[in-house]
């Protein structure tokens, strides 16, 4: 996976994160909307300054925009467990405590098999 593949990863994640439009997400980066659909196709060519302006607003390390440190399954899965709890903050406080108990025991019994 090249460089500009592994921007477009964590852009894409982070508004997919976020779950913001392409306006909100330029405006929050502060760049066009344009320069960041190119971005976003993997087509930008950005200097580095912009690269650590972007990695700036997205608080993460420019390596980590770059690197593609992560794995695209890897991200699925933290999208996925992000969603997640999200959905769990929204249950009344009785069914959390019910999940978190279960989510306890389910951890418990992974400790008895080691």
């Amino acid at each position: 996976m090249g460089i500009q593949q592994n921007m477009a990863d964590k852009i894409r994640l982070m508004k997919d994160q976020r779950q913001q439009s392409l306006s909100e997400l330029s405006e929050e980066l502060e760049i066009s909307r344009s320069t960041l659909q190119g971005y976003l196709r993997g087509q930008g060519n950005p200097s580095l300054e912009m690269v650590e302006h972007l990695a700036k607003k997205m608080k993460v390390d420019p390596i980590v925009l770059l690197s593609g440190m992560l794995e695209p399954t890897q991200e699925k899965v933290l999208l996925l467990l992000l969603e997640t709890i999200r959905e769990l903050a929204s249950l009344p406080e009785d069914k959390r405590l019910r999940f978190a108990e279960l989510f306890l025991n389910m951890i418990q019994l992974w400790e008895t098999e080691e």
